[in-house]
């Protein structure tokens, strides 16, 4: 089967569609990734996508505009429960697992500033923000993972929400796929937390306590931040697929 070609596409930016006028005007680098990347020719096909669960087929009718057609062709609910992956900054490897996670099926995506963060873990927002509109276009999901900004541990405003803390070497925790298993009347979202290569701190750990987070493992080895990160991922989205 040939490859879709997809496109996102702000939802704000598609509004006019619905109310008759199916001309999207595009912008500069939306000209370049047709026109240079995926190699489209004035009169070619390709699939749109808001990031918000609709899909449309739309027409290149010349180098700088579409015409899409209405009504949407596939629109698909939301997802219950909704995925959180939390994972702190790191020097290598984070942006691997933003694109990921996206692919793989993770709905929100919480960067966070551990307290073992190391110095040269760089905060890139508008580049996280393109590698996750590029994953989406090409793993062909239709909804964009919500990015949030980043924050540290005890600043992020999570409320009831199950939610799962990597750790290593503690015998008293269960696998992460066990204590999936065992949360019920998730309605909402289930969150998992990776930290940093050096582990959480102290206070970090403490917090996780008072807010009665549930310490797993994801293994007997033990992985980098950004492996544990994927591998998290994958039971997060196995776990709600049954």
């Amino acid at each position: 089967m040939a490859e879709r070609r997809r496109l996102l596409i702000a939802p704000q930016r598609l509004a006019a569609v619905e109310t008759g006028d199916p001309t999207v005007p595009l912008e500069r680098s939306e000209q370049h990734y047709l026109r240079r990347v995926l190699r489209c020719r004035v009169g070619d096909t390709i699939d749109v996508v808001d990031g918000c669960g609709s899909l449309w087929q739309a027409q290149l009718i010349s180098a700088d505009a579409l015409r899409v057609s209405v009504p949407a062709d596939q629109i698909e609910p939301v997802r219950v429960p909704r995925l959180g992956l939390g994972l702190s900054l790191i020097r290598r490897g984070f942006e691997d697992a933003l694109r990921m996670a996206c692919e793989l099926g993770v709905d929100e995506i919480q960067p966070l500033r551990a307290d073992r963060s190391t110095p040269q873990a760089e905060h890139r927002p508008e580049r996280w923000a393109t590698i996750l509109q590029e994953a989406v276009e090409q793993c062909e999901r239709l909804w964009l993972p919500t990015l949030k900004p980043a924050c540290k541990l005890a600043q992020w405003p999570n409320s009831s929400d199950p939610v799962a803390v990597g750790v290593t070497r503690r015998a008293d925790t269960p696998a992460l796929r066990d204590w999936l298993n065992q949360t019920t009347n998730c309605n909402g979202m289930v969150w998992l937390l990776v930290g940093p290569e050096g582990g959480w701190s102290n206070a970090e750990e403490q917090l996780s306590i008072t807010r009665e987070w549930q310490p797993v493992h994801l293994g007997s080895s033990i992985l980098r931040s950004s492996t544990a990160a994927v591998r998290g991922s994958v039971e997060l989205v196995q776990w709600r697929d049954r």
